[in-house]
């Protein structure tokens, strides 16, 4: 079940089982933005996807979910973070560069619905150091277009070096939903218990470094 589903039927719970639906004061919704919220935190995730093409591994993809509640923007509404960090190997161009994703919805407790909302403000964070020189492309993406794609790259390869010698990988999510207005952010390594956040960015390392070699070596063998 996504978190989104997950949504619904915990708003039909709480109305069914203390709740007059219809006859909800301000009071009452902001109660129930407050038991949606703590129930759907417990469903953030990180998360390593393998992406191959031809047999060949084409990409390393960390997904993640995060849910926070906008006091600055959205009067204390849960939003939802979804995206992904990935490290790209286009063969043909022998191209290989780095792509970050986030498509935030804002929960709406009144009209049960998630809205997305366009991010005006994104940067990626490594050691507290952003990539905002190494951004090549900055573009608009999602199901609505309203999330938000960077791609980062660099001739000297300087911005893989540096993800590929942070082990075990870690990196903050930095954004803003309104333009001009304060920047919300959220650590990678805070999403899973830190067990399994460790397991999966261990992988996520070691999924880059063989996407590296091969590049490497495509390049020696041209």
């Amino acid at each position: 079940m996504t978190i989104m589903s997950k949504f619904l039927v915990l708003i039909l719970l709480i109305f069914s089982s203390s709740l007059s639906f219809g006859k909800l004061s301000d009071d009452d919704y902001k109660k129930l933005e407050t038991m949606v919220y703590e129930n759907l935190k417990k469903d953030n995730f990180l998360k390593l996807n393998r992406i191959t093409s031809g047999g060949k591994l084409k990409s390393c993809e960390l997904e993640f979910g995060n849910i926070y509640r906008d006091i600055r923007s959205q009067s204390g509404k849960p939003v939802i973070i979804s995206g992904s960090f990935s490290l790209i190997y286009v063969r043909e161009k022998s191209n290989l560069g780095t792509f970050l994703k986030i498509v935030p919805s804002v929960l709406d407790v009144r009209t049960e619905k998630w809205t997305q909302t366009y991010p005006e403000f994104l940067d990626f964070k490594i050691n507290k150091n952003s990539l905002e020189k190494f951004r090549i492309t900055d573009f608009r993406c999602g199901s609505e277009e309203r999330g938000r794609c960077i791609g980062y790259g660099d001739p000297k390869l300087d911005v893989i070096k540096t993800l590929i010698s942070v082990i075990p990988f870690n990196g903050d999510v930095v954004f803003s939903l309104t333009k001009g207005g304060y920047d919300n952010s959220f650590t990678l390594s805070n999403l899973l218990p830190q067990k399994e956040s460790l397991k999966v960015r261990e992988e996520f390392n070691s999924c880059m470094s063989e996407i590296f070699n091969e590049f490497i070596k495509d390049l020696e063998g041209r």
